[in-house]
Formats: C-alpha cells, sequence, structure tokens
C-alpha cells in the first residue's frame, strides 16, 4: 500500500496529491490516485474525487486502455458539481477514443460538445484556455482532411490564447509558452501542408518565437528544442543552410544537458541534409552515418519495447479474459485539466513534407528492382545492343567493336558471378580479369555504364544489397555495419554514403518501409 493510513482532511489530501503526485503522471501514480479519491469519498471531498479521477483517465488513455478511460469518464460525468471546463475535457477525451478507434464522425461530434462547454466556463481565462485547447484538437482532427479547416481552427486558438491575461510572471509564461507550440504548427503549417509551400508566410510565425530568445528568455530556455528544431526547418526549407547548422549545432549542444535522443536525431538530420546542399561531402558523410547509426538503435529499442507491450498484453488476457482492451498503440495527445501541447506536430509536419520525397524515392527504387527481376535474363543482349547504339555519341576508344562486346561480356560474368563483392577489388585487377588494359577499361565503364571504376562497383555492391533486402527479410535485422562488409565496403561509413548517392534514401529509411510493407 501506499500508506499506512487515508488522509482524513482536504488539507492532507491536498498536500498528498502536490506532495506525491507527479507533474506528469505515470502508471506508478495509479494506486496511489485510487487511494486519494478513497480518501475524497471518505470525507465527501468532491473536488478531490474528481481531480484524482482527471488524473487517471489522462493516465488510462495514454495507455490506450479505452474500456476503462470510458467507464471512468461516465462515473466521472454522473458527479455533482463537474464544471463546464471539466466536461469539455471529459467530450475532448472521448472525442480522441473515437477518432483511435475509427469513429470519426462521433469524434468530431464530442470536440463540437467540447467547444460549446469551453464557451460556457464563466471565468474568463478559464473559458480562453478550455477554447484553445478544444480549437487545438479541431486541428488535428482536421489535419489530414481538410488544410484550410486545420489552419482555420490553429488561428481560432492562437487569438484565446492571445485573451489570456498576464498579471502575474507565471501566467505570463504559460501564455506565451503556449503561443509559442502554436507559431510554430502554424508555420509547420504553411512548411508542410500548404501546396505550394508558402516561407513567406511561414517566416513571421518561426522568427517570431525565436526572438523570445531575448525578448522572453525564461519562454525561450523552457521550449528551446521545439523552437530550435521549427527555426532550423525553415531554414532548410529557405536554403538558408549556414542559418540551419546554425541551429542544429545549438540543439545538439542543449542535448548532451537533456538527454533525448530523438532531439539528437533532429539534429543529425538537419546536419546531414543542409551540409549536402552546401557539398561538404566529409560532414554530409559524417552526419548521415551518425543519423543511420541512432535511427538503428531507435528501433531496436522500440522493437524491444513493442515486444514487452505484446507480452503484457498476453499476460493481461490470460488473467482477465472478459478485458477487451484495445491496443491500436495510436498515442492521445492530452494533458489533465488543462491545454493540449501539440508540439509534437513540429516534427511530424517536418518528416511528413520530407517523406512524400523519400516515398517517391523508395518506390522508384522497388520499381527498378521489380524490373530488374523482369530483365535478369537478357542483361548480355542488353549490353550489346546498348554498345552498339550508343558507342558514337560518346568519346571514341581506340579498341574494335567486336573487342568491347567480348570485354562487355567478361564484365557481365564478373557481375554475376557476384566477385565486386572482393574488399580488394581495383581497376588493375578487373582489367586482367576481362584481358584488357586499365586505360581502355576506364573507357568502356564510362561509355558503357556511364561512371568511372568506384562508382560502377559501388553500384554493383549497392544494387547486391538493395536486392538482398528486398527478397530476404532476414538482412533487415542485421546492423549497418554488417551489411557495409556483406557487399564489400570497407567501412559503414563508405557503404552508407554510397547507398544513399545510388537511392537518395538511407539504409534505415530503406529497411523501415520495407518492414512496414511486410507488415501491411
Amino acid at each position: 500500500m501506499y500508506c499506512q493510513q487515508y488522509p482524513k482532511t482536504v488539507k492532507d489530501i491536498e498536500s498528498q496529491y502536490k506532495k506525491n503526485i507527479s507533474k506528469y503522471p505515470t502508471p506508478n501514480d495509479i494506486e496511489k490516485l485510487k487511494e486519494l479519491i478513497t480518501a475524497s469519498d471518505k470525507i465527501d471531498y468532491k473536488e478531490g474525487a474528481i481531480k484524482g479521477k482527471m488524473i487517471l483517465l489522462n493516465i488510462y488513455n495514454e495507455l490506450s486502455d479505452y474500456k476503462t478511460s470510458l467507464a471512468l469518464i461516465k462515473e466521472i460525468e454522473s458527479s455533482d458539481s463537474v464544471g463546464n471546463g471539466r466536461m469539455s475535457s471529459l467530450s475532448i477525451f472521448k472525442s480522441n477514443i473515437n477518432k483511435a478507434m475509427g469513429l470519426d464522425k462521433e469524434a468530431l461530434k464530442n470536440l463540437q460538445k467540447a467547444l460549446q462547454y469551453a464557451k460556457s466556463v464563466s471565468d474568463p481565462d478559464g473559458r480562453h484556455i478550455k477554447s484553445a485547447q478544444v480549437y487545438a484538437n479541431l486541428a488535428l482532427y482536421y489535419d489530414s482532411k481538410s488544410p484550410n479547416a486545420l489552419l482555420s481552427n490553429l488561428q481560432k486558438e492562437l487569438y484565446e490564447l492571445k485573451q489570456l491575461s498576464e498579471k502575474t510572471s507565471e501566467e505570463k509564461i504559460t501564455k506565451y509558452t503556449k503561443i509559442v507550440l502554436n507559431n510554430i504548427n502554424i508555420g509547420n503549417y504553411y512548411l508542410g501542408v500548404v501546396k505550394p509551400m508558402r516561407l513567406d508566410l511561414a517566416e513571421p510565425y518561426y522568427l517570431g518565437v525565436y526572438s523570445y530568445k531575448t525578448s522572453q528568455p525564461i519562454v525561450f530556455e523552457n521550449n528551446a528544442m521545439n523552437i530550435l528544431k521549427g527555426v532550423g526547418r525553415f531554414y532548410l526549407e529557405k536554403g538558408d543552410y549556414h542559418k540551419t547548422i546554425e541551429m542544429a549545432n545549438e540543439i545538439l549542444v542543449r542535448e548532451k544537458q537533456n538527454r533525448n535522443p530523438t532531439h539528437r536525431l533532429f539534429g543529425f538530420q538537419l546536419l546531414a541534409d543542409s551540409n549536402e546542399e552546401l557539398k561538404n561531402s566529409k560532414e554530409q558523410a559524417k552526419y548521415t552515418l551518425l543519423y543511420a547509426k541512432l535511427n538503428d538503435s531507435l528501433n531496436l529499442i522500440a522493437k524491444k519495447e513493442v515486444g514487452k507491450e505484446v507480452d503484457q498484453l498476453i499476460t493481461t488476457v490470460k488473467k482477465e479474459k472478459d478485458n477487451e482492451h484495445n491496443s491500436n498503440l495510436k498515442t492521445i495527445l492530452l494533458l489533465v485539466g488543462g491545454f493540449i501541447i501539440i508540439f509534437t506536430l513540429s516534427i511530424w509536419w517536418y518528416w511528413r513534407n520530407k517523406n512524400r520525397k523519400l516515398k517517391i524515392k523508395y518506390h522508384e527504387v522497388i520499381k527498378k528492382l521489380n524490373e530488374e527481376s523482369d530483365l535478369s535474363d537478357t542483361s548480355l543482349e542488353i549490353d550489346e545492343i546498348n554498345s552498339e547504339t550508343e558507342t558514337e555519341a560518346k568519346a571514341p576508344i581506340k579498341i574494335s567493336e567486336d573487342k568491347v562486346k567480348i570485354v562487355l561480356a567478361r564484365m557481365n560474368r564478373f557481375e554475376k558471378s557476384k566477385k565486386f563483392l572482393k574488399k580488394d577489388i581495383s581497376l588493375p585487377w578487373l582489367a586482367n580479369y576481362a584481358n584488357v588494359n586499365t586505360k581502355y577499361l576506364s573507357q568502356i565503364i564510362r561509355n558503357e555504364k556511364d561512371n568511372n571504376f568506384n562508382g560502377y562497383i559501388n553500384q554493383l555492391r549497392i544494387n547486391y544489397i538493395l536486392r538482398k533486402l528486398y527478397e530476404s527479410p532476414v538482412y533487415r535485422e542485421y546492423k549497418i555495419s554488417y551489411l557495409a562488409e556483406e557487399c564489400g565496403f570497407a567501412s559503414a561509413q563508405v557503404f552508407v554514403i554510397a547507398f544513399k548517392k545510388e537511392t537518395d534514401l538511407t539504409p534505415s529509411y530503406f529497411i523501415q518501409n520495407l518492414n512496414a510493407e511486410s507488415i501491411a
């Protein structure tokens, strides 16, 4: 038991809430909350009981325990003196549950009801906060349905937030913290949702919150990572890559003080992208590799966590056969009794825009793999046709066409033999294999393969590992370093660079999408 005896007065109960319930409650707080609810019931302290149930409701929602959540909502609604503010919150909870279960129409009705309750709150600040909370949820609801409604609700949220009073320093910090998150989301709308992208309309929102670094330093420090991510992404899209690097480096410096690998991952991606645009190949390679390694580690952790959740679910089913727990792994973005923080959109909208481009590249690679499978038996004939039809348009070489065909045939056998996987492969070695001197071989590779020797070998190796990953799921479980060694690269760093050069994708991204399609 959490305590040997229940607190007996209102003062004791409030003291226990303050002392023993964490600011961001977790499942570890469930038993403590149940005891405080029981203690409140014993002395007929309705506010104490409702407070505990609202916190419990938030925890059960985050656990995706919708059956328990709905029962708890019904219990709270039947209580006396719940108030319009909490009724608004309960309607939002119901909306999120309905949306998670695919009941979109019911979810929208819940939000409309939540807005009615919010507008009926008598206290002005309470009314503005609750209304802003509902508009934030409406923005989430309309995200993939109506871009115009999404923006409209974000703007309505901002209007409500600007009405909040700032008589005390605490009220001022709370107000501008919420405005920061809203502004980032509106900026993200103009960069990641509206077509074409509107950098001009996004700029005042991003740079406005960045100016808080001097005008509202406490607010900035409390929201530094969200601001820096948003502004960094803005500068990347704008093409100001030096500013992007500045933001990304500050993200990494701050992340060292408050460890969070997702922030680090974001910083690595910004640095890889911006250095790629600046043609800083060494730095681009460095951060691409760091990104790939960290992303692999996070994916591995995620897999283990999913495994634990499955084990826990199986255990729960065995213990409670009548429990119809719905675990669809959708995150409910709610904070108890107040404002919804939708800062995860600042990451999500960035990646959504980027992932559209990556998805196109991914499907191009898959299409190419499928086409190569269809043409695998005719590769020699195709090479011979190309040699006859294209040689005239390229640099002439002092070697007969018949000799070129013979060399190409030997190169074709070389490709089929997979000898390109040898780590010590070299131009002289291949020239000896093809029975031609290195100068002629280099020219043939340039004319017929549209590549230099290193590019030609790297292309073969990457195509080999692409095929393995596509056809053999076991390869998707291997580390990047193993994949690099498997296809003949001396290091993981060189492998990642070559992979991205050939596909415009990182190995991690390609593997993630293959796995996702396998599950689907």
